[in-house]
């Protein structure tokens, strides 16, 4: 599917772009000292340097990203840096008592620059509070080295710099590398819902637990027939001796009680109209981007809460520009007359995006992920709770049980890494925006897992990523288009994240391992209309029926764990061992 690609234009609004985000981010100091780069000295402090940032509120650091704190000692993360007149901050995240060992070592051993590291957080409410710093292993020795605990959950700044930089505003200018390792409390406590209940009906008694998770399903499940099946499943899993694994689920059979999980009310959306972007205007935007929030379930229990806490592991200017990113290619898909401008110069199309941005030496990786959907989003005391929703399959196993499995979720993971953008995108059907480019604004709880089933890479097959990406264009201008007289821009009548995943698989592979999908069943015969069409006609329609054997396939190519013996969840991992 070839369109005109208008590619020389888009490559000069990319390198604008990236003017634009070094200047959002923070001004580079002005340093008119410079760090002698002496181990040892005498007179250098032992204070703690001061990491309140520049006296005019901009960020004296060069913001690097983000990495996974490692989840075992063993396990470090390496990553590099070139200083100049700022300290490069990386962020990652505590759980609480977390332990690391941190150490920075420049290229040059005797030469470049005198390393030195401080630690700042959690973040936002705490930035430039000094949790630890270090600067010479020893007199002969100028690697620095920290080992230091994160005393509270939630985001911290790992700043690499020099002496120099960190208490004389100097600056020696080298290349450095920071590593890594966990020592100790590595990962989040993930709560199970039958720890939470019990704990609740010890503190509340039985009867408030029955009332409060009665009136939680009603959040939770909005369509009435929904909460009232999911009420009576409640009632006889809470009077049990122990609470089932498969709790709360639906069953995949009754495509009325499917859909009703799967749409929410809303009104529905008008068509959107044309929107031009002033790329000057949209470069000068501050850096304020839009967060998730939790809220709590239940008045009386605030410490059981739905929702998704916001990530401060993301930096403000990067997930801004992420943010930008996603809405301007999201108007560009619709190709309603949408475009961005600069000057004179006009840019109209995905397609013309992304070939422009390897055009100017970008990688660009896309890859189909498939995990456990958080539909119900719960945690309790701040950590996750393991809380899936369960689709009853229908399909037996040896022991004449039903195959319950939680339901999935799966999206294609757009990573642009280069001298103009750098971001991370997810594009696929949701509750909210339908099928649209998305920006990553948090991490997934682990228990829901990650698998990548494919991976495409721009210096490799560039072709692919341009064909994944026009027809994910055409994607969502198709069923914007058809969602737009429909609540929730058609999420659960015209398909789900799992639908707008196979539709880009179908296209670069020929064939699906997802499953399910909830995509109206098409006749091939009657989809003549256009290449996304076509594709839908090809594709099973699983809320109308399905074959066991094809099912049970793509169930377990849909696991969002490669082996079965991972999954969190024991009953799952036996019963998958009694089918077929």
């Amino acid at each position: 599917m070839a369109l005109p690609r208008r590619r020389t234009a888009l490559v000069l609004t990319a390198l604008t772009l990236c003017a634009a985000a070094v200047s959002a981010c923070g001004e580079a100091a002005t340093d008119a000292a410079t760090d002698s780069g002496a181990s040892g000295d005498d007179d250098k402090s032992t204070a703690p340097p001061d990491l309140s940032g520049k006296a005019d509120g901009t960020p004296a650091v060069a913001e690097q990203g983000r990495f996974e704190t490692p989840h075992a000692p063993g396990q470090p993360v390496v990553r590099q840096g070139a200083l100049t007149d700022r300290a490069l901050a990386w962020r990652l995240r505590g759980y609480g008592n977390t332990r690391l060992r941190l150490t920075l070592t420049s290229a040059n051993a005797s030469a470049g620059p005198d390393p030195y590291l401080a630690v700042d957080g959690p973040l936002p409410d705490a930035t430039g509070t000094v949790v630890g710093y270090a600067d010479d292993v020893s007199t002969s020795d100028r690697t620095a080295q920290l080992e230091v605990t994160l005393p509270a959950a939630g985001a911290y700044r790992v700043q690499a710099g020099t002496y120099g930089l960190f208490h004389q505003q100097a600056t020696t200018a080298g290349d450095v590398t920071l590593t890594v390792e966990c020592l100790e409390n590595c990962a989040p406590h993930e709560w199970t819902l039958a720890e939470v209940f019990a704990e609740v009906s010890a503190q509340q008694g039985p009867a408030q637990l029955q009332a409060m998770v009665s009136q939680g399903i009603g959040a939770l499940f909005p369509d009435a027939d929904t909460a009232a099946a999911i009420r009576a499943q409640a009632e006889a899993a809470l009077s049990a001796p122990t609470l089932p694994e498969a709790f709360p689920s639906v069953p995949l059979a009754a495509i009325g009680t499917a859909q009703a999980l799967l749409e929410r009310p809303g009104e529905p959306v008008p068509a959107p109209a044309a929107v031009t972007f002033d790329l000057q205007a949209l470069l000068t935007e501050n850096c304020h981007p839009k967060r998730s929030s939790l809220a709590p379930l239940h008045p009386s229990l605030p410490d059981l809460q739905t929702g998704s806490a916001p990530d401060y592991t993301f930096d403000d200017c990067t997930l801004q520009r992420a943010q930008d990113f996603a809405n301007v290619l999201n108007n560009l898909a619709l190709e309603n007359g949408s475009a961005v401008v600069n000057g004179p110069t006009r840019y109209e199309s995905v397609e013309d995006a992304f070939t422009a941005l390897m055009d100017a030496g970008h990688h660009i990786t896309v890859q189909n992920n498939r995990y456990f959907a958080d539909f119900l989003g719960l945690s309790y005391r701040g950590d996750p709770i393991k809380s899936p929703v369960w689709v009853d399959t229908g399909i037996p196993d040896s022991a004449g049980e039903t195959l319950k499995v939680p339901a999935p979720h799966t999206h294609h993971t757009i990573i642009v890494d280069g001298p103009v953008v750098n971001a991370t995108l997810m594009y696929y059907m949701g509750v909210s925006g339908g099928v649209s480019f998305r920006a990553v604004e948090g991490a997934r709880p682990r228990w829901t897992g990650e698998r990548t089933r494919y991976t495409y890479d721009s210096e490799t097959d560039r072709d692919a990523i341009v064909q994944l990406m026009v027809t994910a264009a055409d994607l969502r201008r198709k069923w914007t288009q058809a969602g737009a007289a429909l609540p929730a821009l058609g999420y659960g009548q015209l398909g789900v994240c799992n639908d707008s995943t196979a539709v880009l698989e179908y296209t670069a592979e020929g064939a699906v391992t997802i499953f399910p999908l909830a995509h109206p069943a098409t006749d091939a015969e009657q989809a003549g209309g256009d290449a996304v069409d076509r594709v839908l006609a090809a594709l099973p329609s699983d809320l109308a029926g399905f074959d066991s054997t094809d099912a049970l396939r793509r169930i377990r190519e849909t696991l969002s764990f490669e082996d079965p013996a991972d999954l969190p969840f024991p009953g799952l991992t036996a019963q998958l061992a009694r089918l077929p």
